[in-house]
């Protein structure tokens, strides 16, 4: 790995109006979201709906939780994956937002703790519920896997619990805490 070149990655399951895990890639100082209905699968055959959704500050990276209220985004939250990540075409490393997301194909190398290897985000041409529609697919590689890796491997790397093990102590999400 490139330590000059790599850029940290997080994955946040979240338990809101439904479950989720919430796909992260640093890119120009912010974390470029997806939320996957059905978490990632190591395995290449199988390709993983995704919504492109609001972009995060950095700080969000490290949160583990309960997001109050009672809308969409209420719900408690652990960190399931993080590490860091090499995109593909290092060139373009710096200008992530112009290059990749415009072109619509991301390809990056993980260096997590649970996900690892060579992956692909595609855009597609539908929209869902307003937005954008990506597919995740792991790429086949040493890393790559038959299995449920979300079902298989439940827990944070950060504090061991499952995200309904979560309650209140662990952190209430205040956005003035994270930026």
């Amino acid at each position: 790995m490139n330590k000059d070149k790599s850029l940290l990655f997080v994955v946040q399951q979240h338990q809101a109006m439904f479950m989720h895990w919430d796909f992260r890639l640093e890119m120009d100082g912010v974390l470029v979201s997806w939320s996957i209905p059905d978490g990632p699968c190591t395995d290449p055959r199988t390709e993983r709906l995704c919504f492109r959704v609001e972009d995060h500050v950095y700080g969000y990276k490290d949160f583990e939780g309960i997001i109050p209220g009672n809308d969409y985004s209420s719900g408690k939250v652990i960190i399931w994956d993080r590490g860091e990540y090499n995109p593909h075409n290092i060139e373009a490393a710096c200008r992530l937002h112009e290059t990749w997301l415009a072109a619509g194909r991301l390809e990056f190398t993980l260096y997590g703790e649970k996900l690892n290897g060579s992956w692909l985000l595609t855009r597609t041409p539908e929209k869902m519920y307003g937005e954008e529609t990506w597919l995740l697919r792991k790429v086949q590689d040493q890393y790559a896997a038959g299995g449920e890796i979300v079902q298989e491997c439940p827990r944070s790397v950060v504090s061991g619990k499952t995200v309904e093990e979560v309650t209140a102590a662990d952190g209430v999400f205040n956005l003035d805490n994270y930026k």
